[in-house]
Order: C-alpha cells, then structure tokens, then sequence
C-alpha cells in the first residue's frame, strides 16, 4: 500500500510539473525569443521484491528547452546581415536623390553652362550671350554649394548614428553580461537549466547582432564569450566586457567619427574591421557610398575646373588681354595626424594643386599669362595646354595619405587605407612632383619619421568651387590670331598674339570640352569619359550601390525569415499541441490522485478488518 500511495504521489507531482510547464509555455506564446519547453518524464527505479522488480512510478527528470544551437547561431548570422543592408539602403537612397538626378542636377546645370558657352561662340560680341556665362557659371555653383551642404549634413548623420550605435552596442553587452552571471550562478546552485534565462540572453545576443556582427562561444561553466569582425575582437571574453568608444580620427580636422577599442592596452581604431548589423552598413555606406560618391563628384569638379581654365588662358578677352581664372582653382592643404611628431612641422604648407608639366625646362610662361608671361611661342602654348590635358586624365578619385621617411627626406604617397606606394616627392619646395596628375609640394620644414598627413583633393574642390569673372567683357573668347608672318603654313612658331575683335576661335574651343574626354584616362593615357560623362559614371555607381544593397536587403530578408520559420517550428509555442497536452496531462494528474485515493481506500479497508 505504501509503495501504491509513494507511486500515486510521485505521479500527481510528476503530472502536476507537465502542467505548470504546458501552462507556462502558453502564458509565454506572445514572448519574444521565447522557446518552448518539456518536462521529462522518466520512470523511477524499480524496487526489488522476491517476485521480482517492480515499478516505482515515475518522476520529471528536468526540464528541457526546445532550442539549437546551430538555428540560434544562423539567425545572428542573418539577423545582422538584414540590419546592415537595411542601413546601407536608407542611408544611400539619401545620397541618391541628391546625386543621381538629372532633374535639375550638377549635370543639368552643367550643360546649360556648355549651351551659354555655345551661344557666345555663335554671338561672341552679344553683351546678353556673355553675361549669360557668367549666370550659368553663378547657378551652377550654387548648385554644388547645396549639394555639398547636404552631404555634409549627410556626413554629420553618419557621425551621429555611429556614436549611438555605439552606446546600444555597450548596453546589449552589459545586458549579457548580468544574464552571464545569472546563468552560472544558477548552474552552480541549481539541478535545474535556467531556461528562461537562456532565453533572455539569447534575445539579447539577437538584439546585439543588428547593431554589430557577433560570434558566440558557450564556456564550460554555462557563461557564454562574444567576439567581433569575424571572431577577432572580443566583446565579452572570461566575464570582462571590452566596450566599443567613438572618436574623431587621428585626423582630427577630418571631421570623421571612428569606432576604437582597447586591445592589449592601447586604443585601437577598429572601423574598417566591423562588417555587420547596423554599424557595419552604416560604416560601408561612408567608405563605399558617400565617400565615393563626393570624390568621384569631385574628380569630375577637379576636370571641369581645370579644363576650363586652361582652355580659357589659352583665349584672350574684348580688350586682347590673356584669359584669366574662370573659376578658383583647386589648392588643397593637408591635415595632420594627431599623433605625429610634437616637433614637427604642422604641414601647413604642403600642398596640392593643378600644376601640370611645362612642356620644357626653362620654359617661359605661367598661367594666367600677361604679356611678360606669355610662351615664347603658340606652340609652346598649345604644348601646355596639352600637358594640362593629360594631367586631368590622370587624376584618380582618391584620398592620400602622406607619410614622412627621415631616411630619404620625402614623402611617400598612399592612397588612404592602402599600402601600395603611388610615389614620392622631396621634403623641397623647389622640387615637387607630379601624382595622379595633381602636384604635391612639400615646404621644406622639419618632420620626424612617419609622420603623417591626408589631403582630400578632390572633396576638397567641392568646398572651393567658385566662379571668379565678375565681368562678362573679361571673358577669354577670341582665339590666337591667325596671321602667318613667316608664311609657313604654322601658327605654332608664331608669337602669341590675340585674333580679331569678335573672334570666337577660344570659346568655341570652350564649348567643344562638353564632348572631349578628358576623364580617367587607361594606362595608355587615352581618356575615357566626358565631363558629363564622368558625372554620369557617379551618377550610376551610386545607382548600382543602392540597387544592391535592394537585392542584398531582399535576400538577407529571406532568409532571416525562413532560418526564423525553421527556430518556430522547433522551439515556438503551439496552441493546439499545447491545449491537447493540458488536456492528456490533466487526465493523467486525475488518475493518479485516483491511484492516491484507491490506496487510502485498502488502507481504509485493512485498518477495519484489524479492527475486527
């Protein structure tokens, strides 16, 4: 009878666990994170009675929590992909209304400055037709001055979100950590797996991979370690947090927020390093998309500036003086690296600028020309003007970094974040050289070994773009004249000489530059794109980068969805299948108090018949 009552108890209490966990599912269905849980019913260990062993009933071994590890895994994996496309989308649909349009665009206002320029050609001595350059040029730079502004304030929203991206980044890490220690503390004093537990700090670990991309390694004593950028970095290892800080860059003049961390001690940017979850589409956005974007608008700046100028030295204006500047010419000056040198010059007067080659040594002649500046010659002239050519097909849409070498006492130029040398000039303002078709002059100062500087050239023209002509009589229109005087059938051994009032030889020259290509020349020096052309070419680049972070976002999205579908079908709360175990369960809790009452009643029964 005892061994039919310890039988009938452990069974109610048995029972009595599988409703309280079926109940507990069903409270927990709308929970988020939440996985489904099981109590294990095992049967007891069997008595030894002479007839035999004999049952003793059954017990709940534990509770177990429907989850794996692998699913859990996949979905960070796929949840911080979603989060980084998503970013990159909103972020670059941004920048795409404000580049890509031609609606009333840079482009459109570029070509309506080609077409002023096509209307003096036809009319050069027409007052209305000159002024209406010189408006052109005016709206167009406005144009750029706005578009500049907004992706500044674009720029400014990048700094912003990385700063709070970070502090969401830290707080998920503090969450998990609290949950770590729960965890341990509750294996270590409990029989049972704090499933609950487990589950919060799953989501948690879920939250912190859409802000960043996340490894997670489980430790033996229940705790859990996670490391970033591919398993390099720890956030969380043997119970200490290594927190995410934001900072400008060490070229505090840049502007730019970087994401650092100390590792071994010493601060560390680690930007370049985060792929995933929000920080990692917002930081791919600014170096592929937004950086990208204003230097290749800029290249494309750098050219128009440039090839105007040089086109308009080469003509000579309604009183035959020599074209000046048409618009400001790009001088761009470098910022230093907060951790050069204290000693060390601070780079004010390294520069660089648009200064091609002259076409020979001791050549005579620097634009804008005045009469004692002139070239000896036209050919001369021309020769420059060809030289000047084939410097703006070289430029390249790029940042440099210039580094310091002690030993040579030059510069070595980088592009910015790579390693390959694109070349050196002298620590001597007497002997700069010529780099991706722009001239880099150092000042001859004092510098330490590795010191560094970066300069922006071609972000840097997008701040600077300014028409310079007040005056319409001052525009460059006539050409070189046309008299022969030494009957040789060449202009080119003739002294530089403006053509005949009304002439339109150089601004149709001027015009003509819509259609020649002058950008992104190959390694034969042949150009490639227009100018217009050149802003087409970033017009679609951010195109393309928008319509793959579209298809990127659409796929991750997909999978998100189908790695979620495949974790609810294993680890979500079923109504149905939970109803029906309310029901088997409670069925069998009833049976076996009945099982309590049948031993009650023998008991009942045999205490009578002693009784007598």
């Amino acid at each position: 009878m005892s061994d039919l009552l310890i039988i009938g108890s452990n069974a109610t209490n048995a029972y009595k666990t599988a409703l309280d966990v079926t109940s507990h599912n069903v409270a927990n269905v709308g929970t988020e994170g939440y996985s489904r849980q099981r109590a294990e019913i095992a049967a007891n260990t069997p008595s030894v009675a002479g007839q035999g062993f004999l049952g003793s009933g059954s017990r709940v071994d534990t509770v177990t929590r429907i989850q794996a590890d692998y699913i859990q895994k996949q979905l960070n994996s796929s949840n911080s992909l979603v989060e980084r496309y998503d970013q990159q989308l909103q972020l670059s649909q941004q920048v795409e209304g404000i580049v890509a349009s031609n609606d009333e665009g840079v482009q459109e206002f570029m070509q309506r400055f080609f077409d002023s320029l096509q209307e003096v050609a036809d009319n050069p001595t027409s007052t209305s037709t000159r002024q209406m350059v010189l408006d052109e040029a005016n709206n167009m730079e406005s144009q750029i001055r706005n578009m500049t502004a907004v992706l500044g304030e674009v720029h400014e929203q990048v700094n912003d979100q990385i700063n709070t991206l970070a502090v969401e980044v830290n707080d998920r890490l503090n969450t998990i950590q609290r949950i770590n220690e729960e965890v341990s503390r509750a294996l270590t004093v409990g029989t049972q797996p704090p499933n609950d537990l487990l589950d919060q700090r799953d989501q948690a670990i879920l939250e912190l991979s859409g802000y960043i991309d996340v490894q997670v390694f489980q430790q033996n004593d229940g705790r859990i370690d996670i490391h970033t950028a591919n398993g390099r970095l720890p956030l969380l290892s043997d119970g200490t947090v290594t927190y995410l800080e934001t900072d400008f860059s060490p070229y505090r003049d840049e502007n730019r927020v970087e994401v650092y961390m100390s590792i071994g001690g010493q601060r560390t940017v680690i930007s370049d390093y985060l792929t995933g979850g929000q920080m990692g589409g917002v930081l791919d956005f600014r170096n592929n998309m937004l950086d990208q974007a204003q230097n290749d608008l800029g290249l494309t700046l750098n050219g128009f500036v440039a090839s105007m100028n040089w086109q308009h030295y080469q003509g000579y204006d309604i009183n035959g003086d020599a074209g000046a500047e048409l618009f400001q010419p790009l001088t761009s000056n470098v910022i230093k690296n907060i951790n050069n040198d204290p000693a060390s010059g601070s780079g004010s007067g390294l520069t660089v600028t648009f200064n091609p080659l002259q076409p020979a040594a001791g050549f005579n002649g620097e634009p804008p020309y005045t009469p004692a500046t002139q070239p000896t010659t036209y050919g001369d002239k021309e020769e420059y003007l060809n030289n000047a050519f084939t410097a703006i097909g070289e430029m390249q849409p790029r940042e440099y970094e210039m580094v310091f070498n002690a030993g040579t006492n030059s510069f070595d130029v980088y592009e910015k974040g790579e390693s390959t040398l694109l070349g050196s000039f002298a620590n001597d303002p007497l002997t700069p050289a010529i780099i991706d078709g722009l001239e880099f002059k150092a000042d001859g100062g004092v510098y330490a070994d590795n010191d560094r500087f970066l300069v922006k050239p071609h972000q840097d023209i997008l701040d600077q773009f300014e028409s310079v002509i007040a005056d319409s009589d001052l525009l460059a229109t006539r050409g070189q004249s046309p008299v022969d005087s030494d009957n040789d059938g060449s202009l080119a051994d003739e002294i530089p000489a403006p053509g005949a009032y009304g002439d339109n030889v150089n601004v149709a020259n001027m015009a003509s530059l819509q259609s020649k290509k002058l950008l992104l020349a190959d390694n034969n020096g042949i150009a490639s794109e227009t100018l217009l052309g050149g802003y087409s070419t970033m017009s679609s680049k951010v195109g393309m980068y928008v319509r793959g972070s579209e298809i990127q976002l659409t796929a991750q999205t997909n999978v998100y969805n189908q790695i979620m579908n495949q974790r609810e079908s294993l680890s979500g709360v079923s109504l149905d299948e939970e109803a029906a175990n309310l029901m088997r369960f409670q069925q069998a809790y009833e049976a076996s108090a009945q099982i309590i009452s049948t031993s009650q009643s023998i008991f009942q029964t045999l205490l009578g018949v002693v009784r007598g």
